[in-house]
């Protein structure tokens, strides 16, 4: 009876937080989330899903570029995501998406907290690879997680590797049909104020002649502020796509100026 009632609860819990529920009322807040959660997650998650999920990300435990998206593990990113997002009280409000081409693009966002990666989770479809820091592999099970999900990693001082992850992003662009995601700034702002964009990204467009997708938040910073679960609207908006014929003719220090400028235009820090 009880695991029923718990599964009950917690698909019914699913179904709220993937639609970014929230109720300022704590109380039936926490009732209607966090309690279902900790029934079915140590009743019947921690026994069978996430035994699942072992099993499915244990071949990428060793490996930084796999060279295809398990959508499986992506599944289940996405759905942490919005579990973790709304538990947190972020409601996103999402503008022009559909504007992102069908193609494999490359993708761009300012990048302001820990929480930016888990929105674009949510919100982008199809396959998509991140470009994360290296540090994340010293972490086993979210370096296997990650990695399954084909994410590419930055290294601190070795051009070499570097040079590989860009040549590895462009395979996951032209012969992989997969978006690949990534921060020019190659940091968190954490205020919302831009960064000098790092241009070494910029040559995985420009080799590849792909679609660049400017995603643009604004009011993540208001959300990691808060010290309380207080409901949190941020925006997000694809508010430009600059097309290969727009960029043939720059090089990657000049299309990084270029994507700066777009970005302190569309957030008014000119």
């Amino acid at each position: 009876m009880l695991i029923a009632i718990g599964l009950i609860l917690s698909i019914s819990a699913s179904i709220l937080t993937y639609f970014g529920l929230h109720l300022n009322n704590l109380s039936l807040w926490f009732l209607l989330l966090l309690i279902p959660f900790v029934i079915t997650y140590f009743v019947i998650y921690l026994n069978i899903y996430w035994a699942v999920v072992l099993i499915s990300i244990l071949p990428y435990r060793k490996k930084e570029f796999t060279g295809k998206v398990n959508r499986f593990c992506l599944l289940n990113v996405r759905l942490t995501a919005s579990f973790c997002l709304t538990l947190r009280g972020i409601f996103i409000k999402r503008k022009n998406f559909k504007l992102i081409p069908k193609e494999p693009c490359l993708i761009l966002f300012n990048h302001i907290s820990d929480y930016d990666p888990w929105v674009l989770f949510k919100l982008l479809k199809g396959k998509n690879a991140f470009v994360g820091k290296i540090a994340l592999r010293n972490i086993p099970m979210v370096r296997a997680l990650a990695s399954s999900i084909g994410t590419l990693y930055v290294y601190d001082n070795n051009k070499e590797k570097n040079y590989q992850m860009i040549d590895n992003a462009i395979s996951y662009i032209k012969e992989k049909n997969t978006s690949v995601v990534i921060a020019p700034e190659g940091t968190r702002n954490k205020t919302g104020q831009l960064l000098p964009f790092k241009h070494g990204g910029f040559n995985i467009a420009i080799s590849s002649e792909c679609p660049i997708v400017l995603v643009g938040f604004k009011d993540m910073e208001k959300a990691i502020e808060k010290s309380n679960l207080k409901k949190t609207k941020i925006h997000v908006e694809v508010f430009d796509v600059i097309k290969p014929e727009e960029y043939k003719e720059m090089n990657a220090s000049g299309l990084a100026k270029l994507t700066e400028e777009k970005y302190k235009r569309y957030l008014g820090q000119l």
